[in-house]
């Protein structure tokens, strides 16, 4: 019972119980110590009255004396010598004890003390009493028992048990109906009192009532100040909690607020769109169940032991996020960055100056060396010095190249839509492959090559920006003729394929060479700057080229929502490029 009233009864009818058990309970005790003493008292006169008709008897006079008065006796009596050996029992038919020696009782009337011991048999629910008492006769000193079975003990308890029991129904009936009396008379203004609070609560107009009792009179003036103060309390509460969600919403930082028991009390526009979470209301929600980002979890837990802390998450998505953390009074404050930009502008520039450094290098040594050795030689034979001068030449053409590449690649890395969308058209992918094919094919490293072309559609539209696809494909293509010629140089053998296929919702264009292969160690980060493939020859390994144009390839095909995929790595080596088709409602 939650009300007051209900206590009050239950209180009631509680202490009522525990007046009449406790006094059952007490004179329970009392008769079954008042029937034990009494029947102790009986065994104590029976054994001395025993010992007076025995002790000029001998053993079998004794035992004859009591067979013929066993009838005049109720108690069971049993007779024992100095070793603890039974020598008569005046109620054989029931369980025997024949030896007794051990028995501390039985030594202690050995020493000629008078021993009582009361045993209250569970089974039968009657208390048995053994009296032990030494008895000296004319042969020699025995040990007589007397056991007596107190069935008047249960029976007594079980008529209190009535009784009681009795008057424990009429006590309840009384205080449960006077109880109800005098509660509802006490607390009939307060019930007025709480019907009126709760109208309150539920935004009903309340009317208090004045008239009473004066402790209830100015409870109710107080209530009712205080529910007016209450209710303007809560109009300003409500209109600054609007005013501080619409800021935080507004806010480009995620913020989550997690209370005490580990449930979500808010969380802003911004968060749910950073953590990738589905739209809709997670307030109330377990906080472990809505973010499933174990990382995040980990935050979490930390707060829990310290005031402050911090992760960096990296999501499916990509995207890169700073979640700070700081326990407050009532939960738990979280702000979320997206710092995706950041360190993606962050990552290119160190990885541009750490590539970069290490491209340079070569080239600049070469012409550095190439130079100083003119300087130091004024007479080198003019057709040496043409060579170097030659590998000056050449080398800085591989810097130019070399640096409109990397600026090339950290344009597309950076902002890899932007220029290709304004420069996109409708592009016929049949026709500028065509095109592409027939470039490579003049080159004079093509000579003794065979080419496979498999152009199937007559005409493939896409959305492109053309000189960025020339770009990439001739990129596969090139690398293509610069790996079968390093492996067969000179000599024939080295054969290209080139195919375009429709497939249903891409065009796939297929880039074949039985070339150098490509190793078990470069596949992974194959389309990685400065993955650079390497071949050997005469038993040595040579590096080819410097690694930025499947890079390159890579950024651009991605970014006209295609894919590049290496199909197959050993021979003939298989590129895979699928462009999306273009759409029907731009075909006309």
């Amino acid at each position: 019972m939650r009300s007051i009233k209900g206590r009050i009864i239950l209180f009631a009818i509680l202490l009522v119980l525990i007046s009449v058990g406790s006094s059952w309970y007490l004179a329970s005790k009392t008769c079954e110590d008042l029937l034990l003493r009494r029947s102790i008292d009986d065994q104590g006169k029976l054994a001395n009255s025993l010992e007076e008709a025995l002790k000029e008897l001998k053993r079998p006079e004794a035992v004859s004396f009591l067979s013929k008065n066993k009838g005049l006796i109720e108690d069971r009596i049993l007779l024992y010598d100095t070793t603890g050996r039974a020598m008569w029992d005046s109620k054989p038919d029931k369980a025997k004890i024949e030896y007794l020696l051990g028995n501390l009782e039985f030594q202690e009337a050995l020493r000629g003390t008078e021993v009582t011991k009361y045993i209250y048999n569970e089974s039968s629910g009657h208390y048995t009493v053994n009296f032990f008492k030494k008895i000296a006769l004319q042969d020699g000193d025995i040990v007589i028992t007397l056991s007596r079975t107190l069935g008047e003990i249960s029976a007594v308890r079980q008529k209190l048990s009535l009784y009681f029991f009795m008057l424990m129904l009429l006590v309840l009936c009384l205080a449960t109906l006077f109880g109800h009396l005098i509660v509802r008379r006490i607390l009939h203004p307060l019930g007025e009192l709480s019907s009126v609070a709760e109208n309150l609560a539920l935004g009903k107009p309340a009317r208090f009532s004045l008239v009473g009792p004066p402790e209830i009179s100015n409870l109710a003036r107080s209530l009712k100040e205080m529910a007016e103060n209450l209710q303007h309390a809560l109009e300003n509460l409500s209109q600054q909690r609007n005013d501080l969600k619409q800021l935080i919403d507004l806010l480009p930082v995620g913020v989550i607020l997690i209370d005490n028991e580990g449930r979500v009390r808010y969380i802003n526009e911004s968060a749910i769109n950073s953590l990738d979470m589905p739209q809709g209301d997670y307030t109330g929600k377990p906080f472990i169940g809505v973010a499933g980002i174990s990382k995040l979890m980990e935050l979490y837990d930390t707060l829990r032991i310290s005031p402050e802390a911090s992760v960096e998450i990296t999501t499916s998505k990509n995207k890169y996020l700073n979640c700070k953390g700081r326990r407050i009074s009532k939960g738990f404050l979280l702000l979320i960055t997206d710092m995706t930009e950041q360190r993606q502008l962050e990552l290119a520039r160190r990885n541009f100056m750490a590539d970069a450094s290490h491209e340079f290098q070569t080239p600049l040594t070469v012409i550095r060396a190439s130079a100083e050795i003119i300087m130091d030689n004024p007479e080198l034979p003019q057709e040496e010095e043409r060579e170097l001068l030659k590998k000056i030449v050449n080398q800085q053409e591989r810097l130019s190249k070399l640096v409109d590449d990397l600026l090339y690649l950290a344009k597309l890395e950076a902002q890899p839509n932007k220029s290709m969308m304004q420069k996109r058209q409708i592009v016929d992918l049949a026709q500028l492959l065509r095109e592409i094919v027939d470039e490579y094919r003049d080159y004079p490293q093509a000579r003794k090559i065979s080419w496979n072309v498999v152009i199937e559609p007559e005409s493939a539209n896409v959305l492109a920006s053309p000189e960025e696809l020339k770009k990439a494909i001739g990129n596969v293509i090139d690398n293509a003729l610069k790996f079968t010629r390093q492996k067969y140089e000179d000599e024939d053998g080295g054969f290209i394929s080139v195919s375009l296929i429709d497939g249903h919702t891409h065009w796939r264009i297929q880039i074949s060479d039985n070339g150098v292969g490509i190793s078990e160690d470069m596949t992974e980060g194959i389309y990685e700057r400065f993955q650079r493939g390497s071949v050997s020859l005469k038993g040595r390994r040579k590096t080819i080229g410097y690694g930025l144009g499947l890079a390159i390839t890579k950024n651009i095909i991605e970014a006209h929502g295609g894919l590049i995929e290496l199909t197959s790595k050993a021979e003939p080596t298989t590129f895979t490029i699928s462009l999306p088709k273009l759409p029907e409602k731009n075909r006309d």
